[in-house]
């Protein structure tokens, strides 16, 4: 009985092996697919010769196509499309729309996540017709009880005159609230508040903080925001390999701007090894997210 029980034990200890062995052949696999940078497939265009770009060395042209001076692109915090970030999943509008009776149910019983998401629904016509006055009222009904994305949501009703009259003084303290409650969007509007002075005296370290922290709470649009603080010394020394670290995060996540950037980087081989297939990749997701200057790049910089 001893040595049966021994030699199951063995048995076990050698299947527990290779499955460690099998885990560690599939991570150490994922990685180095992870490392491959051009997804196989993609053809390689004929391209003009470019100069390639010292390493290290600022190209002020390298990410605007111009010397007429930096131009920081700033990111407006707003919900991302999960269609975009899930890998094709359902998009967001289609998640609530297939549940707005239930979302209907939950807000009308004050659950304040509820209450928010049936003002979000009435915001864009999901599941419900649109209705800004409605958006306005279950988006105030969330903000009362602090919900950090609802106080978001009425920041940007006031900055924009949505339904409202324009304040930016209650734009600004509806953000700051939200941002306050750790709403990763809200903290990225703050920033911009800070920065232009809306609302607020101008503020540039108050607005780099925050785009700091809505970037390190995963906001996509912040990442591609940071990206262009490093790039162009906004608020912080100039630093390539960081605002490369940050245009890649976000392009990751499909931000036009980033994808944008970092296309141009690769073309030229700025901070990174050249590689103009990828940037023609980078180039075309950011046409197809609505950036029109990508696509005056592919039109200039890959003809057939």
């Amino acid at each position: 009985m001893k040595k049966f029980l021994f030699l199951c034990a063995v048995a076990l200890t050698f299947a527990a092996c290779g499955q460690n062995e099998n885990k560690d052949k599939k991570e150490q696999r994922q990685v180095q697919e992870k490392e491959t940078i051009v997804p196989k497939g993609v053809p390689v265009t004929p391209m003009q010769n470019v100069p390639v770009q010292p390493k290290g060395d600022f190209d002020q042209t390298a990410t605007t196509g111009s010397s007429d001076g930096p131009v920081l692109k700033l990111e407006e915090g707003k919900p991302l499309d999960f269609s975009q970030l899930n890998m094709g999943r359902k998009s967001l509008q289609d998640q609530l729309t297939e549940r707005i009776d239930t979302i209907r149910n939950r807000a009308e019983q004050d659950k304040t996540e509820f209450v928010y998401l049936y003002g979000l629904c009435y915001e864009n016509g999901w599941g419900v017709e649109k209705n800004v006055a409605q958006a306005y009222k279950w988006y105030s009904k969330a903000a009362e009880k602090e919900f950090p994305a609802a106080c978001n949501a009425l920041g940007n009703f006031y900055r924009m005159g949505n339904g409202v009259k324009v304040d930016l003084n209650k734009a600004f303290e509806w953000y700051k609230k939200g941002a306050n409650g750790k709403d990763d969007q809200a903290m990225l509007n703050l920033g911009n508040c800070y920065f232009y002075g809306m609302g607020t005296a101008k503020d540039e370290k108050a607005a780099l903080k925050w785009w700091k922290d809505a970037a390190e709470a995963g906001n996509a649009y912040a990442l591609s925001q940071m990206g262009d603080c490093y790039y162009y010394g906004i608020g912080v020394e100039k630093d390539l390999a960081k605002a490369i670290e940050n245009y890649t995060a976000a392009a990751d996540k499909n931000i036009s701007n980033a994808q944008y950037r970092l296309g141009i980087l690769y073309y030229t081989g700025n901070g990174v090894q050249q590689d103009q297939t990828y940037a023609k990749l980078l180039m075309q997701k950011a046409r197809d997210g609505g950036m029109h200057e990508a696509q005056e790049f592919l039109d200039k910089n890959f003809k057939n």
